[in-house]
């Protein structure tokens, strides 16, 4: 259950994470259509970092599942190693995460530096408005062994 639990979760937290992307999919195209163009930074931080985030989970986690059955994950008659193979280049196909995670992390950046002008962020990143105390408070988070 070590090894299940937690892709399960990753799982269910990509999903949920892809329809509220999707929902800003659908509202920037019926912006766009308008001549308002102002979703799309937003939609290119989301998605870039969703695809870094999603391929690399799914390349940990199927490798995981496969070498947890032992020498049975390795033959192809499982069914794994196809699944595998399959999905193995999707964290290099259409943008290496390395590069999307790049591009995420760039308007993160953006964010802060408004805030450090004194501009207020909105929507999903208000938390940046209040980093310093964030900063500066003390995590009450238990550790994997405290559990």
């Amino acid at each position: 259950m070590f090894i299940l639990g937690p892709n399960i979760s990753n799982a269910l937290i990509i999903y949920i994470s892809g329809r509220v992307i999707d929902e800003l999919i659908n509202e920037s195209n019926t912006k766009v259509e308008e001549g308002n163009f102002k979703l799309l930074d937003i939609l290119h931080h989301f998605t870039s970092g969703m695809k870094s985030i999603s391929t690399e989970m799914m390349y940990k986690g199927t490798d995981e599942l496969r070498s947890s059955c032992g020498g049975a994950g390795f033959h192809v008659a499982s069914g794994l190693v196809t699944g595998f193979t399959d999905h193995a280049p999707l964290p290099t196909f259409e943008g290496v995460n390395t590069l999307m995670s790049q591009q995420s992390a760039r308007y993160v950046i953006k964010q802060v530096k408004k805030a450090k002008t004194g501009k207020k962020c909105k929507n999903y990143f208000e938390y940046i408005n209040h980093l310093s105390q964030l900063i500066s408070s003390k995590s009450t988070a238990k550790s994997i062994e405290e559990c």
